[in-house]
């Protein structure tokens, strides 16, 4: 049998379809075996607040429509358009690594999408780093 395998520690919450799950005593195992369920662990959401970069927006957005808050007709060919403006900035680190969000999302792996995004957040935040860096900083961090 095959499937997503949430592993649920006690006491956490969780989100399937819209409504909000929380664990018991005990750590649990889930196995979502439909692929039309949406699932969203309450520790893997952004909170609007923290919502302040382009990939940040775009996790959000596919967050949202998990939670049944967005309909896809509306904000799937937005999330799009905002991939699309990503590719030349992530195709120096993998140019693959858009495309397989753009794919997941259109797909509706909306989890898988989520994963994949949280891996695509860290690269943004190196690269949002190096651009807060001084000229002076950039200069002395040159290599010969």
């Amino acid at each position: 049998m095959s499937g997503l395998v949430l592993k649920i520690a006690p006491g956490e919450r969780f989100i399937v379809n819209g409504a909000v799950l929380e664990n018991g005593d005990k750590p649990a195992r889930i196995r979502i075996t439909d692929s039309d369920v949406r699932v969203l662990r309450c520790r893997d959401a952004l909170r609007p607040e923290d919502v302040n970069t382009p990939c940040k927006q775009i996790y959000y957005a596919v967050q949202l429509l998990i939670t049944g808050d967005l309909d896809e007709l509306g904000t799937l060919p937005a999330i799009d358009d905002e991939c699309a403006k990503l590719l030349d900035v992530f195709k120096a680190i993998d140019p693959e690594l858009i495309p397989t969000l753009r794919s997941m999302i259109s797909r509706g792996n909306y989890y898988s999408a989520l994963c994949h995004l949280r891996q695509i957040l860290i690269f943004e935040s190196q690269l949002l780093a190096r651009i807060s860096k001084s000229p002076a900083e950039l200069e002395t961090a040159k290599v010969a």
